[in-house]
């Protein structure tokens, strides 16, 4: 009998499909063994099409789950497109359709935040029951210790719950049940009665505890009914590993990635629109920096009261001098007691070994405290430079405990210490540090300038060239934020001070704004009635305009959810009645689907991966009343200025970890896609930024935002310099680069070649000489003259031996790109040899050298491959030619003046057999060099000389490069 085709069997889709959304299909297979099909690809390339063919293919009762009940109708609309009877499509958990869309939140588990630790419970009461006791005891003996020993029972759940975490997915369903709510459980029973045997899950990111439970339960009940329980994960962008238990839960699930669509690859298709990343910084309004200005005080007057009294500066000392070890005595060769400033040098020496960051700390505490100490002349400023803020909390926090509490006479010094850190986030107790929120960081990240600087974004996108095009969205964490210290006015941060701002300026007010939240819709006065009247039409319902003083007014819309109201303001927005749009990233992040925005101001604390590219995919969608739309992302950023010695890195390194999870354009070459803050600012702006940072004074934050201005494009440029429609390779590629590259810089060894032969030479000249010499007789020669034939003929060949090693140093001098070349496999085949990455294939390497105009070179060295593997190949090259730390080994290299001193990779230098392995690899494919292990005083000495040599890295020394 000829099997019944199945459902979804005769589901078609008429357009052309996508490039990646074919190698989809053609790639992942029907029924794959695992169960599962993972893939990542960037909001807008069309995962909703490719899930529901995926499902179609497989010929099953199709359960769609997802998170929102926008994106919910996203999958509905498209699934009826496929079909042409539109009753096999549904949503009523009821009653279940061939393909049934649900939200995860259906199928959520009860209110316990811990359901782990009732199973947890659960499996150690199943322990104690097979080893003897009965139900009732077990439970007793449980209840007993959770009150009599309470410690030694959390000890007991988190143990068995760490191990459920790892393996709930193989859980016996009866096991899981147990923590489910009943209307889940019955839900559950009705989709395995229905015959499901296919579970889509879009943004899949959320499958990280309680909805992972939820889907390992319903999979494993299928399965127990003779299903495979299919499922097809899709994502926008994986979660962190940094959720631990969560991450696992997720992979235990999903498995690996199958197939992920890079962004710029739909760019480049012409699926999403071409963009690009800006920030404008700003400093805090004068309210927030007399509060800065005063913690700034707290400070200093914290580190004069405590650091610079005798007690503090004795601390540092002995911190800067740890004692020698007993089987090192600080004496010469000829066991002489050594100079009182070649002790304090070993002695700097050993602390930096000992504990490089506290050590470094330490030193430029004492040069801002004590600048006449004797130590201070031993402190490096290149190294022992100016003492962060984060320096000084760290210093006071390590004396606060090494000196104050156990001393029973410093008790309120102890106080006045915890008290003061306390106003910087820091909790001080008798088992260490702990950090809490810090003032400082929640003043500049809801700062009210940053308000002021989404208007001047506004103004200056309005006068470009597409000012009449502008969709404009502004994007907050919250509504209103609860957390007014050091804030300016008697507003609260978040959306409804940000869009009172906009309403009352007149540029801004001109875009007619509109406030959108779960609670709140507001407009401006003078566009009240003509919004209420559109909104009354689209939605078929009356909409109230409320009185009000000022330039805002209330719009109140009853009986209507967010959904709904949420697409009717999106088509104001598409039809232009409404151009700039104020919410929340709860409202208008993940789901929201708006194609005419073009324009992302986001004022968010989000630096996630995650929410990160959910929140810019909302800019890429192609709008069709714009063909050629650019978007524009916009991240907003507030230092603290450099003439406040104060300093808070939280803004900026947001900034840095939102861009390392993005692609982008680089500001400085406009034709290379990487991930980076290069994608946002070019050289010349990152240079002043870290003036900035440095507290350089003559660097000023209005020099930082004309230098973004100055290298801004059009969008226009931007359109052209995406090259959309042109061929491209979808590979992505580690960079390491290197700056100020000269050809001597790094191979020297056509002089240790020289040195090598010139003994060889000599002798054999000396033989060959002689030979000839005595034959003269024989041949009629004139001796001198048959000496010196003999000679040159010896010569030739012990050179003839070495020719080809002086021709390659002689090659690498003149060609540094391939000296590197050199180095950077050297490196990766000591750490395959080693057993830490798999062989690299043909041209896993690729060097390019840049000339720049100051005379100077760029170098980049691009590592392509498994990811895995060429991020821990970077990771080695960057320590190689990065700044000297605390290495075990470091390379000597010959010099003409002096050697040359490379830190050994600590991936190879966990072994002396490996990096003994490295040195003969360097020595075949570079020449001579010495292995040396930095051990007692000679390694001090030597890791002090390592660490005065210039470094090699370019500023910006590390990126991914994508095509």
């Amino acid at each position: 009998m000829t099997p019944q085709p199945g459902p979804l069997a005769d589901w078609r889709y008429d357009g052309e499909l996508r490039t990646y959304q074919s190698e989809v299909l053609a790639q992942i297979p029907p029924s794959p063994v695992d169960g599962a099909m993972h893939i990542v690809a960037p909001p807008g390339s069309g995962k909703t099409l490719l899930g529901l063919l995926l499902a179609a293919r497989e010929q099953h009762r199709t359960l769609v789950l997802a998170p929102t009940v926008t994106i919910r109708e996203q999958w509905l609309r498209t699934a009826r497109t496929l079909t042409a009877d539109a009753s096999r499509v549904g949503d009523d958990p009821a009653s279940l359709a061939d393909l049934t869309v649900l939200t995860y939140q259906l199928l959520s588990v009860t209110g316990d935040s811990s359901p782990f630790d009732d199973l947890a419970r659960a499996q150690w009461a199943e322990e104690l029951t097979a080893a003897g006791r009965t139900d009732a005891d077990a439970e007793t003996w449980l209840a007993t210790i959770a009150v009599d020993n309470r410690a030694q029972y959390l000890r007991g759940i988190r143990k068995r719950a760490a191990s459920l975490r790892r393996r709930f997915a193989q859980a016996r369903p009866d096991l899981l049940a147990r923590v489910l709510h009943p209307n889940a459980l019955a839900l559950i029973e009705r989709i395995v009665e229905a015959g499901v045997d296919t579970i889509v899950l879009d943004e899949c990111h959320h499958l990280l505890d309680h909805w992972a439970i939820v889907v390992a339960y319903l999979r494993a009940r299928i399965r127990e009914r003779g299903g495979t329980g299919l499922l097809i994960g899709l994502t926008a962008t994986l979660p962190s590993p940094d959720d631990g238990t969560g991450f696992e839960n997720y992979t235990g699930l999903l498995g690996e990635v199958d197939y992920e669509v890079p962004t710029p690859a739909v760019v480049k298709e012409g699926h999403l629109a071409p963009y690009r990343s800006y920030v404008r910084f700003t400093e805090p309004v004068p309210q927030e920096a007399l509060f800065i200005r005063q913690s700034e005080a707290r400070l200093h007057e914290l580190m004069v009261q405590v650091l610079a009294s005798a007690d503090g500066v004795t601390y540092l000392e002995r911190q800067l001098q740890p004692p020698a070890p007993v089987q090192e005595a600080e004496t010469d060769a000829d066991q002489h007691p050594l100079p009182p400033e070649e002790t304090a040098r070993r002695g700097i020496d050993r602390a930096l070994s000992d504990d490089f960051a506290l050590a470094r700390t330490c030193g430029a505490v004492l040069r801002v405290i004590a600048p006449e100490h004797r130590l201070v002349a031993f402190l490096d400023p290149q190294l022992f430079g100016r003492a962060s803020t984060d320096d000084l909390l760290l210093v006071l926090s390590r004396f606060a405990l090494a000196r104050l509490l156990p001393d029973p006479a410093a008790h309120d010094q102890w106080r006045y210490v915890k008290g003061a850190l306390a106003d910087f986030g820091l909790h001080l107790t008798d088992r260490g540090i702990r950090r809490g929120r810090n003032p400082l960081e929640a003043t500049l990240s809801t700062s009210v300038a940053k308000d002021h600087a989404a208007v001047d974004i506004l103004r200056d996108e309005l006068r470009s060239p597409d000012g009449e095009r502008i969709r404009a969205v502004v994007v907050t964490d919250v509504v209103e934020s609860g957390d007014n210290r050091g804030l300016t006015g008697d507003a609260a941060p978040g959306a409804l001070r940000v869009f009172d701002l906009l309403a009352s300026e007149p540029e801004t007010a001109a875009l007619a704004p509109v406030l959108l939240t779960a609670q709140h819709l507001r407009t401006t006065a003078a566009d009240a009635e003509r919004i209420a009247r559109a909104l009354r039409v689209m939605l078929d319902t009356a909409v109230e305009v409320e009185d009000g003083f000022g330039p805002t007014r209330v719009l109140r819309v009853p009986g209507f959810g967010g959904g709904r109201l949420v697409a009717a303001v999106s088509r104001l927005v598409t039809d232009g009645t409404v151009r700039l749009l104020v919410g929340t990233r709860g409202l208008l992040g993940e789901g929201w689907d708006c194609p005419a925005v073009n324009t992302l101001i986001d004022l968010t604390s989000v630096a996630t991966s995650v929410g990160t590219q959910q929140l810019r995919g909302r800019t890429l969608r192609l709008d069709p009343a714009w063909p050629g739309k650019v978007a524009h992302n916009w991240s907003v950023v507030c230092l603290i200025p450099p003439h406040v010695e104060l300093d808070d890195a939280a803004e900026l390194n947001r900034l840095r970890r939102r861009h390392d999870h993005l692609w982008g354009l680089s500001a400085d070459d406009h034709t290379r896609v990487i991930t980076g803050l290069g994608a946002a600012l070019d050289a010349p702006a990152q240079a002043l930024l870290d003036r900035i940072v440095a507290k350089d004074t003559t660097a000023t934050i209005a020099q930082l935002n004309e230098a973004v201005k100055s290298g801004m494009r059009s969008r226009a440029q931007t359109l052209a310099d995406w090259r959309v429609g042109e061929p491209y390779e979808a590979r992505e590629r580690d960079v390491v680069a290197m700056r100020s590259i000269r050809r001597s810089e790094l191979v020297q060894t056509l002089p240790a070649v020289a040195a090598g032969a010139s003994g060889s030479l000599l002798y054999s000249a000396l033989i060959g000489g002689g030979a000839v010499g005595m034959a003269s007789g024989f041949l009629g020669w004139d001796p001198p003259l048959a000496f010196g034939i003999g000679a040159v003929l010896g010569a030739l060949f012990p050179a003839s031996l070495r020719l080809g090693a002086i021709t390659r140093a002689v090659r690498q001098r003149r060609d540094p790109a391939q000296a590197y070349r050199a180095a950077a496999q050297a490196a990766g085949q000591a750490l395959q040899d080693a057993g830490r990455i798999p062989p690299l294939p043909e041209g896993a390497i690729e060097v390019e050298l840049q000339r720049l105009l100051d005379g100077s070179s760029r170098l980049r060295l691009a590592f392509q491959g498994e990811a895995r593997t060429r991020r821990m190949l970077a990771d080695a090259v960057q320590e190689l030619f990065g700044p000297v730390r605390t290495p075990r080994f470091l390379l000597r290299l010959p010099g003409r003046r002096s050697p040359a001193l490379l830190p050994v990779p600590t991936q190879i230098a966990r072994r002396r057999a490996d990096a003994e392995h490295f040195r003969d690899l360097w020595k075949q494919a570079l020449g001579p060099c010495e292995l040396i292990e930095l051990q007692g005083e000679t390694g001090l000495v030597t890791l002090r000389a390592a660490r005065a040599q210039p470094g090699r890295l370019d500023e910006v020394p590390r990126t991914v490069l994508w095509g």
